[in-house]
């Protein structure tokens, strides 16, 4: 069996880089896709791109279709031998986790679409034009200037946009939309900041782009929101970049595939934590997770750090590693805030059981030590290499990011606000004692947690205090964890994974599927929480009353299948 298990995670290796050794297409992008096109005939537009358009939309639909299948049986096997006919004889047991891992490999070559892509695939999307160049370039653009710098690049090279007197694109600084020649004006001194030979290499890197992107992703490029990632993510980013010149076709193929390894790399932090029941379960729940699908985030560059960090981070907690979880979640947390959430968790916990105890246990001061060391190493060195406007900057693009209205975004603000579109005091009503009352069923909560199952717990905290857009939801990832001693959770999020499959078929490229959404993640989060309390209460009555039967807790030891 454990034979078979290891050659779960080299299949899905195999599978993550299957698609390697195909050349990159650009057939469109169903989130992005528009009828317009404001890019002068001089650029090359792919012509397959309109007569595949009707075909790669349904090939992302039917994608979305198996995949809720695959949820489905996966949650009938995963509940198979958990709740039913429990517990199974060892040759039961054994078919059980092979039929998992089938649905577990099933899940992650869904992801990739079973490599039928309707995603502009390689390194010529938006996504990695912002965070390519917007990281590479970072010492001239700051968080600001990209778009009007790269309108005049294009313009300098002939790669004029027509219609550019009507045609619009964001003004990164007060966030309007605006004519490209009057966003164009303002970045007429762009190539004083970068110097001759900069300037060169930011216009070959900004008109490989262009060049070589589908016709509706060179307008949707400047409706976008700018480059907001961290400073600290831009100090990896760049780096990364600076070593690598997407303008060469083999480097920028090998860009877009990092992100691939980094998700097989986190696979194998689960099973070397939790085994390989728990490895399944997560690989499941992520393959067909509908709202982080690779039409979004696939191939993105570096994407996924903050990811396989959050993963990484509590793995490390589970095998008795503090130092390094606590480096892991505070690294994840210095690349994109949020995930700050599970370090929230674990550090409520400790201050838990340290007044409980009235004494601070050797493992806080080592998991501090480790935060102190992600916070010296990336962020106090990303403090020192970029400009001192860098985090002043950062706060600023947040925090009118976060003002306006993006249609994608999710949480519990997100929900009130549609409930109540017209009523700001109605929204506030419902909101804020939703949160108490979570917060609340939170700390009562880690009351019966390990140090580990606080960090992964503390995930439920995001959509209830913040409002990631849809592609971030992966987070649920690590609460899928607690599924190591708590099954029933496994349960729950196998559930609201197809939930989000179905409310995503139902709702196909109609931002209500956000709204939706939403409902679902928040009321996942509550009943994770209830599973959690529901477990301490069992756990109790079993010792109290030893003779009456009650489901308890599996072990802290991993699951090795």
């Amino acid at each position: 069996m454990r034979q078979t298990a290891l050659s779960l995670l080299f299949l899905l290796l195999a599978l993550g880089v299957a698609s390697t050794v195909q050349p990159d297409g650009n057939p469109t992008v169903n989130e992005a896709a528009s009828d317009h096109s404001p890019v002068a005939s001089s650029l090359p537009i792919p012509s397959h791109l309109d007569s595949r358009r009707v075909q790669d939309k349904s090939i992302d639909y039917r994608a979305s279709e198996i995949r809720a299948a695959i949820l489905i049986a996966g949650f009938a096997i995963f509940a198979w031998g958990n709740f039913f006919f429990s517990p199974l004889p060892p040759r039961l047991a054994r078919l059980r986790l092979i039929l998992l891992m089938a649905a577990a490999t099933a899940a992650f070559a869904s992801y990739y679409q079973f490599f039928q892509f309707s995603h502009a695939r390689g390194f010529a999307t938006t996504d990695n034009f912002h965070y390519y160049v917007g990281s590479k370039y970072f010492d001239e653009l700051g968080y600001f200037d990209l778009y009007q710098c790269s309108l005049v690049a294009l313009a300098e090279r002939g790669l004029q946009l027509t219609d550019a007197e009507f045609d619009q694109a964001r003004d990164l600084r007060s966030m309007e939309l605006r004519p490209y020649n009057s966003i164009k004006k303002n970045g007429q001194n762009c190539p004083e900041h970068f110097g001759a030979a900069r300037w060169r290499a930011f216009g070959d890197d900004v008109a490989y782009f262009v060049q070589h992107r589908p016709e509706h992703l060179r307008r949707a490029t400047w409706l976008d929101h700018g480059y907001h990632p961290s400073p600290s993510w831009t100090l990896v980013g760049g780096w990364v970049a600076a070593m690598a010149p997407a303008t060469n076709p083999k480097i920028a193929h090998r860009l877009a595939r990092i992100d691939r390894v980094l998700v097989v790399m986190a696979f194998g932090l689960v099973a070397w934590a939790f085994g390989w029941e728990t490895t399944c379960l997560v690989v499941l729940i992520w393959g067909t997770g509908c709202l982080w699908r690779y039409t979004w985030v696939g191939d993105a560059f570096l994407r996924h750090l903050w990811w396989i960090s959050a993963v990484g981070g509590v793995a490390a907690l589970r095998r008795g590693l503090p130092f390094i979880g606590g480096a892991a979640l505070t690294f994840s947390a210095l690349l994109r805030l949020f995930p700050g959430a599970l370090g929230l968790g674990y550090v409520l916990r400790a201050i838990q059981r340290s007044v409980s105890l009235r004494e601070l246990n050797a493992r806080y001061i080592r998991f501090a030590g480790g935060t102190a060391v992600a916070l010296g190493s990336i962020g106090i060195v990303s403090i020192v290499a970029l400009a001192a406007s860098a985090y002043p900057d950062f706060a600023i693009k947040i925090i009118e990011f976060s003002s306006m209205s993006i249609t994608n975004q999710m949480g519990l603000q997100v929900l009130t606000q549609w409930i109540f579109p017209e009523n700001h005091w109605a929204a506030m009503g419902v909101r804020v004692p939703v949160l108490c009352i979570f917060l609340a069923l939170f700390w009562r909560a880690l009351r019966n947690t390990e140090d580990w199952e606080a960090a992964a717990l503390g995930a439920c905290l995001i959509p209830i205090l913040t409002a990631p857009t849809n592609y971030y939801y992966s987070f649920f990832i690590p609460v899928a964890l607690l599924a190591n001693r708590r099954p029933r959770i496994g349960l729950v999020l196998l559930g609201a994974a197809t939930a989000w499959n179905l409310n995503g078929l139902a709702f196909y490229q109609d931002y209500d599927e956000y709204r939706w959404a939403s409902a679902i993640a928040i009321a996942t989060s509550f009943l994770v929480l209830v599973e959690v309390i529901r477990d301490e209460v069992r756990s109790r009555f079993a010792q109290e009353n030893p003779a009456v039967s009650s489901t308890a807790l599996r072990s802290q030891e991993p699951m090795s299948g």
